[in-house]
């Protein structure tokens, strides 16, 4: 099975992910915006570049609108997905500041990619603390519409508290075993 990782940086959490999945003869290829682990091998796929990553938490942070932005770097993770073709695409991080998830929803409901998102707490996804205008209302509605259409996704939570949240029900919900994550995340990917 090919799966394809997204992730903000690659970490201890995506070495063992990798390490556990070629053990179990499936392909991992990694896509990053960021490299940090030095145990973890570099992204076979690299996610825009720091002026994107500054543009967008710049007009994230004025207008309250994370995930909205880097529609370049969106574009090209995009073109190389179809490049690669993955079975699965597992969504590691949505924090910080290198995606459009409303144009990365669209395309992977479109291509039909069954895709699994981790998330600690899903009103990250639209609530930003620290914007200067605060849109929370519109954000909370434009991504549990986002969400709620995308047939295919699965979600990974981080604790049994965040299982219930809005934006989460219609969705298959797995809890990553804090003990052996990637053991938790090899099962999910067998499951799905």
């Amino acid at each position: 099975m090919k799966i394809l990782i997204i992730t903000y940086n690659t970490g201890k959490g995506i070495a063992e992910i990798i390490k556990k999945a070629n053990a179990s003869h499936h392909e991992i290829i990694v896509a990053a915006a960021e490299k940090q682990e030095i145990t973890a091998p570099p992204p076979a796929i690299k996610i825009g570049s720091k002026a994107d990553r500054l543009i967008h938490r710049t007009l994230g942070y004025i207008s309250d609108s994370y995930h909205l932005h880097s529609i370049r770097a969106t574009s090209t993770l995009l073109d190389r997905i179809a490049e690669v073709r993955p079975d699965i695409i597992h969504i590691y991080t949505l924090d910080g500041d290198y995606l459009n998830l409303p144009m990365l929803a669209y395309v992977l409901m479109r291509y039909k990619i069954p895709t699994l998102l981790t998330l600690s707490n899903p009103a990250d996804i639209y609530q930003t603390r620290k914007a200067l205008i605060k849109r929370e209302s519109y954000n909370r509605k434009l991504f549990n519409k986002i969400l709620s259409d995308w047939e295919l996704l699965h979600i990974a939570f981080e604790n049994r508290e965040m299982t219930c949240h809005e934006l989460t029900d219609p969705h298959p919900g797995y809890i990553i075993g804090p003990a052996d994550p990637a053991s938790s995340y090899l099962e999910i990917y067998e499951t799905i």
